[in-house]
């Protein structure tokens, strides 16, 4: 039961880290994007990019999850191991695993760029 919990927080903070490498990301390329279109910087960019990216990924996550699992089945596999219904529930399974993991990536996302436009508002 332990190694369990382990395996889901390791896994959360995986996907905490890279929502923080993806925001760091998207922060230097609203940066570059200001400095050429507008030859201007603001955290506007920053922040609306960041909010954006955040809110298409929750949007994904949650359509993939009323997906029907069909769409996400390995086609032409050569032996057949589980009965329908096992390879379907596990296919289930899988999908909304991945679709969990990319809602959890949006809102961890939306909560980094959310604190750090509150911080930066305190501080200035």
């Amino acid at each position: 039961m332990q190694s369990g919990w382990r395996n889901v927080i390791k896994v959360y903070l995986k996907v905490f880290l890279v929502s923080v490498c993806s925001t760091i990301i998207v922060a230097v390329c609203s940066i570059i994007y200001g400095f050429i279109a507008h030859r201007l910087f603001t955290l506007r960019y920053i922040f609306d990019a960041n909010f954006l990216v955040g809110v298409i990924l929750i949007v994904v996550g949650i359509v993939i999850m009323f997906l029907p699992s069909a769409v996400f089945t390995k086609t032409g596999e050569a032996v057949e191991k589980f009965t329908l219904m096992q390879r379907s529930f596990q296919n289930r399974e899988n999908k909304q695993q991945k679709a969990r993991i990319i809602l959890w990536l949006g809102i961890f996302i939306f909560l980094i760029t959310g604190l750090i436009q509150i911080l930066l508002s305190w501080i200035m």
